[in-house]
C-alpha cells in the first residue's frame, strides 16, 4: 500500500516529464521473471534510460529493498527533510546518484510564501551520466509490458 507522501512525490515526478519526449512506467518489474522493482523508470528520444527510487521516510531510506540503479542516470526522489538526514550517506555512498525533492513555488509578485503544496520537483543533485548496467533491450521489453498491465488495469477499472 502506498503512504500519501509516494503518491505524491509520484505525482511531481510524472508532471516532470515532457509527454512528447519521455516515456516511463511506475512499479515496473525487470526481466520476465524478475523480482527486482524499479519505482519509475524513463526512456526518452535521446535514447536514454533515466532510474528513480522513492523514499518517503529514513526507514524507507535504509530498508533491505534493492536499489534499481541501471539506467544512465538515476535518481532519489524525497522530501527535502529526508534529504537533509541522508545529505551526507548519499554523496559518500552514491556519488553518481542524482537527487529530486519538492518545493513549492510562489505566484509572481506573492509576498506570502507559505504554501501547504509542493508544485515541482527541483534536483538538489544532478546525477552523473554512466554506462547501462543492464540490457537495454530487456529494460524496454519489461517498460513495455509494464505500460501493457497500466492499460489493462485502467480498461478494467473502466468496465467495472
Amino acid at each position: 500500500m502506498k503512504t500519501q507522501v509516494t503518491k505524491e512525490l509520484e505525482k511531481l515526478l510524472e508532471r516532470k516529464f515532457d509527454s512528447r519526449n519521455d516515456f516511463f512506467v511506475f512499479e515496473c518489474t525487470y526481466g520476465w521473471c524478475g523480482t527486482e522493482i524499479v519505482d519509475c523508470i524513463k526512456y526518452n528520444c535521446q535514447r536514454e534510460v533515466s532510474c528513480y527510487e522513492i523514499k518517503q521516510s529514513l526507514q524507507d531510506f535504509h530498508s533491505k529493498n534493492t536499489l534499481s540503479f541501471f539506467g544512465n542516470k538515476n535518481y532519489f526522489v524525497m522530501p527535502h527533510s529526508l534529504y537533509e538526514k541522508v545529505k551526507q550517506e548519499i554523496f559518500i555512498n552514491y556519488p553518481n546518484i542524482g537527487v529530486l525533492v519538492p518545493i513549492k513555488t510562489p505566484e509572481i509578485g506573492d509576498k506570502n510564501y507559505e504554501y501547504d503544496v509542493y508544485d515541482q520537483l527541483l534536483c538538489v543533485k544532478t546525477a552523473k551520466k554512466q554506462q547501462l548496467k543492464a540490457d537495454k533491450e530487456v529494460i524496454l521489453s519489461s517498460m513495455l509490458r509494464c505500460m501493457q498491465r497500466d492499460l489493462n488495469r485502467g480498461r478494467r477499472f473502466e468496465y467495472e
